[in-house]
């Protein structure tokens, strides 16, 4: 295969150099091969996470990674190299100082001098949270004047050196930002890519440990100047460890990179960062329901400050997967019997699936939607909990895809603070509906729970009578439930399937009704007695709530809700309940508040968590026969 390149945390424990550092003289002409894959189409992506011990204590190690990047990447088929920030460790708080980082940004630059020494071997670099003269600032704020790493590695450095440098952020207007410096973007081909010889190109998005919004919203415009090519987006933070030191959880601003340019980009299918100590991977599901594999790798806190270890990931579309290794170069070069119990060559060798045809084909196009199940007409609002149509959330990790294709996507939330354990995704078949499983939701009104909310653009529905937007005239709102086996009133009475968030008092006012309570406008809940009850606000103002009889435990139902402009009626399993047929002309809402699945409200606000298996809600503008339902055993 050929390639071709086109146009922290940080503990105290500062080691000293020691008779240790001779070791920079030694051959490394020919270290053993990193172990990339031999498929032919298969290239390999150089990661150098979090240097600044060395550029601190062992520069010796920094060049022994670039130095065999250098003069192994056509063999090793490493066709770009990407640097996770903190490329030094004493800048921050330091900026006054220059005795305290001068050498270190020297050292730095003599590391990655061997790399710009040749145009087959590019990179892209970012500033950490020690790289910059006051961590706390979100770059917009710096003095640009004072920050070294502009002075280091400014854009017109970048710019010279490689041609598959892009560009810096720029302002929403299209104008070089005054933080642009921090971040840029970079394009890279490699050859031969495809199993036909076709080459591919990727973008690299190289940016700062704190951006600010205006740079996120210019790299979701740079994916879009260039909607055909796969992203790769490196940061210094965006994952955590979690604390059984092996699975990848979102950091602190984990949140903010995925709700404002991970979430919403399906051109985005990796993303490493540094930071936080060790090496983890999240199989993380976006917008799209489709896979981002997210990475956080940082080696400081070991031996040496790595050790030299370094991240290869190869793309081998032969193989369908991404390969990771930790391979140090620096231990490479040692002679075996020389090696001591702590020079570890390599670590962390695994693989993730990744079909490329697949995952790098029409992006951000919605084949979920398009091809999902009971999408009759009328619907505005369609969720099934299982995987297929499950999208990553911070929260816990899960959120939901709208299949109606009317952007009601759920993303997860919390009352209390809950444990992960009392939110699932189980594979489990409900009897009913299309869904494959189910979202388990393990509430408990003392101690809280998950819940899910959107704020459901789709369901604005039209104007009322008061002329105000949010009556919806005919509906069929449906739900495929279960309750636990160890469900009991103290624990779980009045707990919500279906929610909106606004009390009946709110959306009465806003629609100029005199009907007033403290219960949520429209809801699905379970009572005390373990009834279903429906209750929502009509342009009639007739609040009065729709009853079934007691249902069972651990038992399977499917629950429809049809008002036919003139009145309401529930039905449990195909039969219709008592308590039900009431005079009620439509529901009125409260456009862009909050919808909620898993829990109810309360004067306004979130309150009792569901407890149980929902498997699938739909939502219609019409009042459905009961042919359309969801209630059809599975496979019909």
């Amino acid at each position: 295969m050929s390639l071709l390149v086109t146009g922290c945390s940080s503990s105290d424990d500062n080691e000293t150099a020691s008779d240790d550092t001779s070791r920079s003289s030694m051959n490394t002409s020919e270290p053993p091969k990193s172990g990339v894959s031999e498929s032919r189409n298969a290239f390999t992506l150089a990661v150098l996470p979090d240097t600044q011990k060395y550029a601190e204590n062992s520069p010796e190690r920094y060049m022994a990674q670039t130095r065999w990047i250098a003069d192994h990447y056509a063999e090793e088929k490493i066709a770009f190299t990407v640097h996770l920030g903190d490329v030094v460790e004493n800048t921050r708080f330091n900026c006054d100082d220059p005795a305290a980082w001068t050498q270190e940004w020297e050292r730095a630059r003599e590391a990655m001098a061997l790399l710009e020494a040749n145009p087959a071997t590019p990179y892209s670099i970012l500033a950490g949270n020690h790289d910059v003269c006051d961590p706390r600032q979100w770059e917009s704020d710096r003095d640009f004047s004072r920050e070294p790493f502009l002075q280091n590695f400014s854009p017109q450095r970048q710019a010279a050196n490689f041609a598959t440098y892009q560009g810096q952020a720029q302002l929403d207007n299209g104008t070089p930002a005054p933080w642009g410096g921090f971040d840029s973007y970079h394009i890279f081909t490699v050859n031969d890519f495809w199993e036909d010889g076709s080459p591919q190109s990727f973008i690299v998005l190289a940016l700062d440990w704190r951006p600010s919004e205006t740079t996120l919203r210019w790299a979701s415009r740079v994916l879009k100047e260039h909607p055909d090519l796969p992203a790769i987006l490196t940061t210094h933070q965006l994952m955590n460890i979690g604390e059984d030191g092996e699975s990848a959880i979102f950091s602190e601003v984990g949140p903010y990179f995925w709700d404002n340019l991970v979430r919403d980009n399906d051109q985005i299918f990796l993303t490493i960062n540094g930071h936080h100590h060790g090496e983890a991977t999240l199989e993380a599901r976006n917008a799209y329901g489709r896979k981002v594999v997210m990475e956080v790798v940082d080696y400081q806190s070991g031996y040496w400050g790595g050790n030299g270890m370094l991240q290869l990931i190869t793309f081998d579309p032969e193989g369908q997967a991404l390969h990771f290794r930790s391979f140090s170069p620096w231990v490479a070069q040692i002679p075996e019997a020389e090696r001591s119990s702590v020079d570890e060559l390599e670590r962390w060798k695994y693989s993730i699936d990744m079909d490329f045809r697949e995952r790098f084909a029409n992006f951000n196009q919605n084949s979920l939607v398009e091809n999902a199940p009971g999408n009759v007409e009328g619907t505005l609002a369609h969720w099934i909990f299982d995987d297929r149509y499950r999208i990553t959330s911070p929260g816990s990790g899960a959120g939901f895809i709208d299949v109606s294709g009317n952007g009601n996507s759920l993303s997860t939330a919390t009352l209390g603070d809950p444990e992960a354990s009392l939110f699932e995704v189980r594979d489990i078949d409900p009897p009913y509906g299309y869904a494959k499983g189910t979202a388990t939701f393990r509430g408990d009104n003392s101690k809280g729970g998950f819940y899910l909310e959107t704020t459901a653009p789709g369901l604005a529905f039209e104007k009322s009578a008061a002329g105000k937007q949010g009556y919806l005239p005919q509906y069929t709102i449906e739900a495929v439930l279960r309750l636990p086996a160890d469900w009991t009133p103290g624990e779980n009475a009045w707990s919500g399937v279906l929610a909106h968030q606004p009390s009946a008092t709110q959306v009465c006012q806003l629609h100029q009704l005199s009907c007033a309570s403290g219960d949520p406008s429209l809801g699905l809940a379970i009572s005390s007695l373990r009834e279903l009850q429906w209750l929502s606000v009509p342009q009639n103002g007739n609040t009065r709530s729709n009853w079934s009889w007691e249902i069972d435990r651990d038992r399977w139902y499917h629950v429809a809700v049809v008002n036919d402009g003139k009145r309401t009626q529930m039905y449990v399993n195909g039969a219709l309940v008592m308590r039900t047929g009431y005079e009620q002309s439509g529901l009125l809402v409260q456009p862009g508040s909050e919808w909620l699945v898993g829990a109810s409200s309360w004067e306004g606000k979130p309150d009792t968590p569901f407890a149980g298996d929902i498997a699938e809600i739909r939502i219609n503008n019409r009042p459905l026969d009961s042919s359309e339902w969801l209630y059809r055993p599975q496979g019909l």
